[in-house]
């Protein structure tokens, strides 16, 4: 019942991604280029709701749906892989027009862009485990 639920909520954003433009390599390229800051305000919507319901799960103390674990969450300092990952991961969205989110948007919508995304997040991944356990 609940997996039915998260395959519901996820079908509804990917339509929102599309809706409004965050998968759309064109409007993506213009956020990029200073050229339109609408995707600017859509980030911004985001990054807002993400700390409020961050700040909601903490005050609620509530619990994970899947497993009824407490939610934990702390800060920790910045690392120089976390900065490259974070590096990297912008120049590939630059690149490709989309970051793993909206790729999978763009694949539900039909776009083949968002399979060259996909591969390539598989392939850093799978890259990133074979440097981890050197």
């Amino acid at each position: 019942m609940v997996r039915g639920a998260f395959l519901i909520f996820g079908i509804c954003f990917g339509y929102i991604l599309i809706k409004s433009g965050v998968s759309n390599y064109d409007v993506i390229r213009e956020m990029f280029l200073f050229q339109s800051f609408h995707l600017y305000g859509v980030l911004g919507v985001a990054v807002t709701t993400t700390f409020l319901v961050n700040l909601l799960i903490k005050r609620m103390r509530m619990k994970a749906l899947l497993t009824n674990s407490p939610i934990e969450m702390s800060v920790k300092d910045v690392s120089k892989k976390q900065l490259y990952g974070g590096l990297t991961c912008g120049v590939g969205w630059a690149i490709t027009g989309a970051c793993p989110g909206p790729a999978l948007a763009q694949i539900g919508y039909g776009s083949l862009a968002g399979i060259f995304t996909i591969v390539g997040v598989f392939i850093g991944v799978y890259l990133f485990g074979i440097q981890q356990r050197d």
